[in-house]
């Protein structure tokens, strides 16, 4: 299982470090994306980008683009939207550095 580091950027600021995760299955890594993106007050203004353990960026998405694909899925699983208010915000999570 590759282990996986999710970030949000944006423009200006020294990159947030949402999570990593260790993913069974890549599949879920957008999965994860769209729940990131939910949970992101500045949402027109923000990427959301994920690197694998050797640094390399694997994806890199605007945030409306992840929320987008949640009303656009058809999922009938679609919960994420009623879960993440338990989740908390990243806009107080703390800074990370800018990884190389």
């Amino acid at each position: 299982m590759p282990l996986l580091t999710f970030e949000i950027i944006r423009f200006g600021e020294a990159p947030v470090l949402a999570d990593i995760a260790s993913l069974a299955d890549e599949r879920f890594v957008w999965r994860h994306v769209e729940g990131l993106a939910l949970r992101t007050k500045d949402r027109n203004h923000a990427l959301i980008r994920v690197k694998n353990s050797e640094g390399q960026i694997v994806v890199l998405a605007g945030v409306a683009i992840a929320l987008a694909s949640i009303r656009n899925c058809g999922r009938a699983d679609t919960q994420l939207e009623s879960d993440i208010e338990t989740l908390g915000d990243l806009d107080q999570a703390p800074r990370s550095y800018e990884a190389h």
